[in-house]
């Protein structure tokens, strides 16, 4: 299960975080109903590239996820610290538009099925007879 998890992070991440992210502009914002703030590109594009990269990092861990388990826990901190953040962003703004309300969900769902998923460690081979 943490195979398919993990690809379809990689996908989430790549195509519909990071491609949008990394390439963020007044067409792309207009696309997703979002405000431009050209402003914001200094923060917007630094952080597409950061999803990029875990797009491909989770796609190589779905390859074996419990060699690259420490690429799954990096996953799970990851979407567990997003899910905080928007929780002090409604703290101090109040509210979130329905773009920002459907990533929320869909990181709860991703942090939830990497931790259910997650590789448990190999059990420590018994020593050899002498």
């Amino acid at each position: 299960m943490a195979r398919i998890v993990l690809l379809i992070a990689a996908i989430i991440e790549f195509v519909f975080r990071g491609l949008p992210g990394f390439f963020g502009s007044e067409p792309i914002a207009n696309l997703f109903g979002l405000e431009y703030i050209e402003a914001a590109l200094v923060y917007v594009h630094p952080l597409g590239a950061l999803m990029l990269v875990f797009g491909v990092m989770f796609f190589i861990a779905s390859k074996d996820p419990l060699k690259h388990r420490f690429i799954v826990d990096m996953g799970i901190l990851r979407y567990a610290l997003t899910i905080v953040s928007y929780f002090i962003t409604i703290a101090i703004v109040g509210s979130l538009v329905v773009f920002w309300w459907i990533h929320l969900a869909v990181d709860v769902i991703l942090l939830v099925l990497l931790v259910v998923s997650r590789p448990k460690a190999a059990a420590p081979a018994a020593p050899a007879a002498a």
